[in-house]
């Protein structure tokens, strides 16, 4: 009796070690598979099958955390055919679902693969007979709390052939989920279909409302993967997706619609190759549609080929961040690969984008009928660093018309190439409007440094099409060219705006009108600064070799700098440093001065040297009139509200010299009145020794000369000293008008004179 009593004390020894062990390995198994916080209560046996009255635990994965907690849990045991689960009662499953990201950070586990079926024939056998979940609650997190769905959970499964039934159902609110799976074992091969319908847009906090629907039918032969049918359809309504977050409001989409269709037939390993054709449709403020055939592989590690793709997205009317586009239009062929490491995309030929119009209020700009043609262009994206970005794009951009106040609405076109890799963003390219003002523009921006801008000015020849005058709105009307060369480069530079301009602009053999005056020879070197909204211009050499307002003029030199801000342009300091101009084989010199033009009245200082007497009266129209001699003198001019002045101007001859009138009319005259004959006489060859005037000048144009004569005539009563005081007025617009219509000038100086005499004969 003694030792029938010892011996079954060792059986339950036994039972108890291994029970202990049992439980040990369990525990550790459970937590290998990240299964946390375990815990079971009321465990007993009773009627052939263990009871237990509760239990918990949470299993956290890369993909997130999942709790659950189990009440009235029913095991029972078969030993028929070796130990097995008959049946799994389940009275409640309660599961908790927290996506990744909303718990802290974990390590990445290793790539998953698709298994092999013969490698869970071992697990699968433990399924029970019979698997049933009375209350099955998943609580989900949605929008701003969380989800809770309730149903059943059915699963039958059988062994030698392996067979396995499932079915899920879940209700929550109008929501429902439905899922169903089957598994046979035929022969040397498996057999799966699955079927997963969410028919009510399900909303789930981080994603979006989802519905949609997923089967399969696959086939199984060890690592070989057989796809009899397969689909996935599924819509995301008020996607919450992560990667959106950061795209402006009027690109987020309001849904997005995913269909895939694996072709049927196609063989697996998960070594080769998967085709999968691909539908994505996306709703909005920009709507569209991609359709591409992806080619999944698993070896060496997940990646995608995406082949014979398209792009399609439209927007009737967007507006962002300051930009307003209509009838926005991208159409996009396109071929891909996708890792795990990063994207690669190249464009099709045909690849392109338009709109109706492109407008930038803020920068008073409108683009109509734009198009952009990106044929072949290239980006690669590595996941890990996505500042590493490479892009090569050529770039063919066009409009229809341009407008902004600055320039005249009209066809622009832009031909070049766009870079963007880890060192920064480079485009280059010729930039044209219709007009033909072509210019080559290089923009450089470095990472964490200072944008740089080159634009250089490719030869414009100025003839009668005249770019300058077709390309710029402020083009002053009255002046043409007929021949000329202008040539320059601007560099600019700054960091988040326009910092610092400068460069170089040449006009040279510049010819042509200016309203009623003719030029010839214009050179007109510039050197252009611009230091926030401070512009400064500079001339160091401006030249016309002749100037001809109907009276011969030349040459004309100066040396000026100009001062202003953005906000007013024609307001600035201009700095006189020099300026000259040839009068009647003399000149006329302005002194040194800073001009406000800013103030209603500038006055500068005229200074005249050498001017010939014998050349004023060739080319003034007063018959009988001539002499000799060299005038000198100083006079202020003032510019009144645009109006040129002289107030107190003085001239005076060098040195002695000759006055002679003889005109015929004057010899008519003096017949009739004696003292009109003693002048007449005086006149004939007065010999002066002093010839001065005072002068002035108004805003209508008339020039008052009080003039003061000191001499004699050799022949008149012995050469008697003679003293005059003469005043004489003359229109000088109206004396330029005559000259210009009693000479030899350009048909288009002819018609502007013409209809500037109507104009002064207009009451």
């Amino acid at each position: 009796m003694r030792k029938a009593v010892v011996g079954v004390g060792a059986v339950l020894a036994l039972l108890l070690l291994v029970t202990v062990l049992a439980g040990q390995w369990l525990q550790r198994t459970l937590t290998a598979a990240g299964f946390e916080q375990l815990h079971w209560q009321q465990v007993r046996w009773a009627d052939g099958a263990l009871w237990l009255g509760e239990a918990s635990g949470v299993q956290v994965t890369e993909q997130g955390r999942l709790g659950f907690r189990l009440d009235g849990v029913r095991l029972q045991p078969t030993w028929r055919e070796g130990p097995r689960i008959e049946r799994l009662l389940v009275e409640e499953l309660q599961l908790i679902w927290q996506p990744a990201q909303q718990l802290p950070p974990r390590e990445a586990e290793a790539d998953w693969r698709l298994p092999d079926l013969d490698q869970l024939a071992g697990p699968l056998s433990w399924l029970p007979r019979e698997l049933a979940v009375s209350s099955l609650q998943v609580q989900l997190p949605c929008e701003n709390q969380y989800c809770r769905l309730q149903g059943t959970l059915q699963l039958t499964a059988q062994q030698q052939p392996l067979a396995v039934t499932a079915q899920l159902g879940l209700r929550a609110d109008g929501q429902q989920l439905q899922g169903q799976l089957q598994l046979r074992e035929d022969a040397d091969r498996y057999l799966l279909q699955a079927e997963l319908d969410l028919p009510q847009p399900l909303p789930l906090a981080g994603l979006g409302q989802l519905s949609g629907n997923l089967r399969l039918d696959l086939e199984n032969r060890g690592e070989q993967w057989l796809l009899h049918e397969g689909q996935l359809a599924a819509r995301l309504a008020e996607p919450q997706l992560a990667a959106l977050a950061a795209w402006p409001q009027g690109l987020r989409p309001a849904a997005i619609a995913v269909q895939i269709n694996p072709e049927p037939g196609s063989l697996a390993t998960w070594r080769d190759s998967i085709p999968l054709a691909v539908q994505m449709v996306m709703e909005g403020e920009v709507s569209g549609r991609l359709d591409t055939l992806l080619e999944l592989k698993s070896q060496p590690q997940w990646q995608g080929q995406l082949r014979d793709g398209h792009l399609h997205l439209s927007a009737p009317r967007l507006d962002i961040s300051g930009v307003q586009a209509r009838a926005l239009q991208l159409d996009w062929p396109f071929l891909a690969e996708l890792s795990q490491q990063g994207l690669t995309l190249q464009l099709g030929k045909d690849a392109r984008l338009t709109a109706q119009s492109l407008a930038l209020p803020d920068a008073g700009l409108r683009l109509t009928r734009l198009h952009a043609d990106l044929a072949d262009a290239t980006l690669a994206l590595p996941f890990a660093s996505p500042d590493q970005l490479a892009l090569e794009m050529p770039l063919r951009l066009g409009a229809a018309r341009l407008e902004h106040a600055a320039l005249k609405p009209q066809g622009w076109n832009f031909n070049g190439r766009l870079q963007q890799s880890a060192t920064g963003l480079a485009l280059s390219g010729n930039l044209a409007p219709l007009s033909g003002l072509n210019t080559e523009l290089q923009f450089d921006w470095p990472r964490d440094k200072a944008w740089q801008l080159t634009v250089a000015l490719q030869d414009i020849f100025l003839r009668a099409a005249d770019p300058l005058a077709a390309t710029f709105a402020d083009w002053p009307a009255l002046l043409s060219f007929s021949s000329g060369r202008v040539t320059g480069q601007l560099q600019a530079s700054g960091r988040s705006g326009l910092d610092l301009l400068t460069g170089t602009l040449s006009l040279t053999g510049g010819q042509g009108i200016y309203d009623r005056a003719s030029f010839t020879g214009l050179a007109l070197p510039l050197a252009v600064s611009l230091r926030g909204d401070q512009l400064q211009l500079d001339t160091e050499a401006l030249r016309i070799t002749s100037l001809d307002p109907g009276l011969p003029l030349g040459p004309l030199q100066a040396s000026v700098r100009y001062r202003t801000t953005l906000d007013a342009i024609a307001a600035g300091a201009l700095d006189l440093r020099s300026a000259s101009l040839g009068v009647l084989d003399g000149r006329v010199l302005l002194e040194p001065a800073v001009i406000d033009l800013g103030q209603a009245r500038q006055t500068l200082v005229a200074v005249v040297q050498g001017v010939e007497l014998a050349r004023l009266f060739e080319v003034y129209p007063a018959e009988g009139l001539s002499g000799q001699g060299t005038l000198d003198g100083r006079f202020p001019v003032s510019l009144v509200d645009g109006q040129l002045v002289i107030d107190d101007g003085r001239l005076q001859a060098r040195e002695p010299g000759v006055l002679r009138y003889q005109a015929e009319q004057l010899q008519e005259l003096a017949a009739s009145n004696p003292n009109l004959e003693q002048l007449a006489l005086a006149l004939d060859n007065f010999q002066y020794q002093v010839l001065a005037s005072d002068l002035s000048y108004d805003e209508q144009g008339v020039l008052v000369l009080g003039l003061r004569l000191e001499g004699s005539n050799p022949a008149f009563q012995q050469g008697r000293p003679v003293h005059l005081n003469l005043r004489l007025e003359e229109d000088i617009p109206a004396l330029l008008t005559s000259l210009q219509l009693t000479g030899q000038v350009n048909e288009i100086i002819r018609k502007r004179v013409e209809q500037y005499y109507l104009q002064r004969r207009s009451p």
